[in-house]
Parts: structure tokens; C-alpha cells; sequence
């Protein structure tokens, strides 16, 4: 999906610091801020812009209304030396997210594999974000989180599935992860979100309408159901996964969860986390082989008709995170104003932003490689 209005470019650092200046003064603890504002600007660095800073006015404005804590108060509520059960007491998704994927870790290295759940917490982001920091440890990292219900059941009109995503990331010799992260819908909500916050038409085959019929205009999407990936595969997948970190840890689930953008309640969305330590199986050198290997034969493998090479899971996000490290953060004007929007209400002075604008020639529009 194109985007078709406009925009500026940012330099990635100068825009972590806005985010954090804007959380920061919205009451947001200093080390939370800036766990926030590192999650965001990294899914804009990955290309998930659904998942980046154009969250950060929408999470303000629920914890505005009183649906999300401005401070994360995090409760062990069961553990063991292999599990964990964290309760996030509707507190900030990447600040749970954060606790929760240090201490898989810390159990996985102790036990050789973990499992680390979190309840009533919120929105954290991009999958990836998290598994990748398991990965970077040593371990194969497994996460998934349930989200509100905006897929239909593969034959259903009635939403009661989230888009429920999962990410695997495995360490490589190159240090750069590979990483998968899917939602289990055609396509994300999120992208359906930021197309309608920027007037822009979605692909055929993404969503239904309230009536079940297929539709390209964003806000009737929004009206209806997201369609599952694959079709029965892809709503399998999604009612396990809320199964696992929905009905598994305690928190919302299925029909019962609120919508983020539509219901004035606490979502109280379900995480779970998995670490496996690579030396509870092999020496990490002999698995970085093996991965050497692997990561060979699926590259020279000669490309079908119509594709230039091919890759492995997490390539192009590796490619697009140094790309926008160099060039600067692509950022439309509706998402551009609702960042000033978030400043202004805080009082937040947007220089730090408008100091990290990159000039740019020409009027070339962005589009997701």
C-alpha cells in the first residue's frame, strides 16, 4: 500500500527524543518513556508504520481517558523455575513487554527454555521488537499477543478474532536475527488504520465490510472484519494463539476484548513470551554453522520468474531499518500533526522535531518496499 499524501523525513534519534520529551511530560517514568519511544521508532525503522509513531498520540489519548495507567505497576502473579505469569494492571504494553523478556531470559539461561506470560496490559508494539532482543541473548525467541476482535473466523461476517501476531527470531553469525513477525490476518489492522488516518484507499482482499462484502475504502474496513490469512489456516492460528495468550494467562479474549479505538474500556490484552537457549541443545558455534548453512541454501537458491532474489525471513527489515538510519524516518503530515497534536496538549516545545527534519528534493511519494 502506497502512501499518497506528503510527508517529511526524520532523523530517527532526534524523533526517539521527541517521543520521549512528549511521554516524559504526559507523566510517563523516565526509564518507561524511553522504553516507549525505543519501541516505536523501531517498527518506523522496520517499516511497520501501523506500529510506529503514530501510536504514540492514540496511547496518550487512553490514558487521557483513564484506559491505560500513566505508571506500569507489574505483579508476579505464578512463577516457577521455567514460568512466569505477570500481571501488568492495564499498565503500558512495552513496558510489561520489557519485564517479561528480560526475565524468559533470565529463566531460559538458568533452565534451557522459558515461558513468560503477561495479562492486562495493552498494545506493545511490533512482535519482532521483542524476540529480536531474545535473540540478541543467545536464544531462539517466540512471541505472540492477542488483540482486539477485528478478523472474522474464516466462513464468519461477525468479528471475535484479533489479528493475533506471532514472531520467531533465531540468532545468526551475521548478528543481524532471523526473524519472522506475521499478523494472521491478510494484513495487519494497524496498516487499515494509518490508511484511513491518511484518506487512502486498501487492496482488495484485506477486509470485508459489516456486510461481509469485500471493500477498498479504509473506514468501511474499519466498520467490518479484517480476513484471516490463508483463509482457514490463518483463523487456526489465530484462535490457538488466543488461546495462548488470552484464555492461557487470565486476560481478554475472543469477543470479550475491547477495541483500541472504539471502546472506552481497558483493553487488557494478553502477551506471551518464550526464550530457548541455543546451549541447551548444541556449543552456539556449531548452531551458528548450521545456521550459515541454512541461510546459504535459501539465498543462492535460484529465483522463480518475476523475483530478483531470495531472501530470508527479516531481510527486508534489516535492509529497511539501515536504510532509514541513513536517510531519515519517512512520516506522513497527518501522522507529522498528530505528533505535534500529542506536544501541544504537554506543553512540549516540537524543536526537537522540527530540528530533525531531513530535506528532501523532488515531491516523490513513499511506499512500502
Amino acid at each position: 500500500m502506497a502512501e499518497t499524501t506528503r510527508g517529511v523525513r526524520v532523523d530517527w534519534e532526534a524523533l526517539k527524543e521527541f517521543c520521549e520529551e512528549v511521554l516524559r511530560a504526559a507523566g510517563i517514568p523516565e526509564k518507561d518513556a524511553g522504553i516507549v519511544a525505543a519501541s516505536l521508532v523501531d517498527a518506523d525503522l522496520a517499516g511497520m508504520k501501523s506500529h510506529g509513531v503514530t501510536r504514540l498520540n492514540d496511547y496518550l489519548l487512553r490514558m487521557e481517558q483513564g484506559l491505560m495507567a500513566t505508571t506500569t505497576k507489574i505483579d508476579i502473579v505464578r512463577e516457577s523455575p521455567s514460568t512466569a505469569l505477570l500481571d501488568a494492571n492495564d499498565g503500558w504494553g512495552q513496558v510489561a513487554s520489557e519485564k517479561a523478556v528480560e526475565l524468559v531470559v533470565e529463566k531460559a539461561r538458568e533452565v534451557g527454555s522459558a515461558w513468560v506470560g503477561v495479562r492486562n496490559s495493552n498494545h506493545n508494539g511490533t512482535a519482532a521488537y521483542w524476540t529480536i532482543k531474545i535473540a540478541r541473548e543467545g536464544m531462539v525467541g517466540i512471541c505472540s499477543m492477542n488483540t482486539s476482535p477485528v478478523m472474522a473466523a474464516h466462513g464468519s461476517k461477525l468479528p471475535t478474532l484479533g489479528t493475533n501476531p506471532l514472531s520467531i527470531a533465531v540468532p545468526s553469525s551475521s548478528g543481524r536475527p532471523v526473524v519472522l513477525d506475521m499478523a494472521t490476518s491478510n494484513q495487519a489492522r494497524g496498516k487499515i488504520i494509518l490508511a484511513a488516518k491518511n484518506n487512502d484507499p486498501i487492496p482488495e482482499g484485506w477486509a470485508i465490510t459489516s456486510e461481509g462484502l469485500p471493500t477498498t475504502d479504509a473506514r468501511e474496513a474499519l466498520k467490518g472484519s479484517v480476513l484471516p490469512l490463508g483463509g482457514p489456516k490463518g483463523s487456526g492460528l489465530a484462535i490457538m494463539l488466543d488461546i495462548l495468550t488470552g484464555v492461557l494467562t487470565g486476560a481478554e479474549f475472543g469477543a470479550q476484548m475491547p477495541r483500541m479505538y472504539d471502546d472506552p474500556q481497558p483493553q487488557r490484552v494478553g502477551h506471551m513470551f518464550s526464550a530457548i537457549s541455543i546451549d541447551a541443545f548444541m556449543p552456539m558455534t556449531e548452531f551458528l554453522s548450521r545456521m550459515d548453512q541454512k541461510e546459504r541454501e535459501t539465498r543462492e537458491g535460484p529465483p522463480a520468474p518475476g523475483f530478483e532474489r531470495v531472501s530470508m525471513p527479516g531481510d527486508g527489515t534489516h535492509e529497511r531499518m539501515a536504510m532509514y538510519r541513513e536517510s531519515g524516518i519517512p512520516i506522513t503530515d497527518e501522522v507529522y500533526a498528530d505528533l505535534l497534536a500529542a506536544a501541544g496538549r504537554y506543553g512540549v516545545s516540537p524543536d526537537t522535531l522540527d530540528s530533525g527534519r531531513i530535506p528532501r528534493e523532488g515531491t516523490q511519494r513513499w511506499g512500502h518496499r
